[in-house]
């Protein structure tokens, strides 16, 4: 690579990264607020692990171990995933489900309301359940029913470096803050987004936070 494709290539990088985590941030952040025995469950889970210092920042050992904030991120991100559709370009010709597709043609796979909320993969699948990501339950679905990534070869290159962002972000927030539900997004259903490059949250989407000391 010339010296301004790999500035070009780390300007993309860092930029996907930031929108794409900041959204996600906030779904998790609503998802914890209008569920609030699991939000509890989590600051437990955060207590044990990290400890009762809200000042102490986590070391990368310990954010491996939360378990259930995992859980509650990869859910947060299934209901709604920050790169809600993916392209593709046909290197060949196939067939899908008795259609053909001509090498060359561009593919776009609708991940938000399509295969993450698919009955066949996620039974009641507008629910939010983190046991979904359980281990017995993650190893009787089929891989490529979960997306928020992308995968394959080009898979999104930050998504280790995602997670653990967004287990810090959260972690810290919810150390020193109780996450409640705001005046206007009470419900699920009340959640108001819009599809562009990446998912973007509208105006509405409130919550409000209670220091815990």
């Amino acid at each position: 690579m010339s010296h301004d494709e790999l500035v070009s290539e780390v300007i993309t990088i860092i930029f996907a990264g930031m929108d794409t985590t900041k959204v996600a941030n906030n779904i998790i952040l609503i998802m914890l607020a209008l569920h609030p025995k699991i939000q509890e469950e989590v600051y437990d889970e955060i207590q044990t692990v990290i400890g009762t210092n809200p000042s102490l920042a986590p070391t990368y050992d310990q954010l491996q171990e939360l378990q259930l904030l995992t859980r509650v991120i990869k859910e947060s991100l299934r209901l709604f995933p920050s790169a809600p559709v993916i392209g593709r370009q046909a290197e060949e010709e196939i067939k899908v489900d008795g259609y053909v597709i001509p090498k060359g043609a561009g593919i776009y796979v609708p991940i938000y309301c399509g295969i993450h909320r698919d009955p066949r993969f996620w039974p009641n699948p507008d629910r939010f359940d983190p046991d979904r990501f359980l281990p017995s339950e993650v190893a009787k679905r089929n891989p490529n029913a979960y997306l928020p990534f992308s995968i394959g070869q080009r898979n999104c290159i930050g998504h280790k470096y995602a997670m653990l962002q967004m287990k810090v972000t959260i972690s810290t927030i919810l150390r020193r803050y109780r996450i409640l539900p705001g005046d206007t997004c009470t419900r699920i259903e009340h959640i108001r987004w819009e599809i562009c490059v990446t998912m973007a949250l509208l105006p509405g989407n409130d919550i409000k936070l209670e220091p815990r000391i």
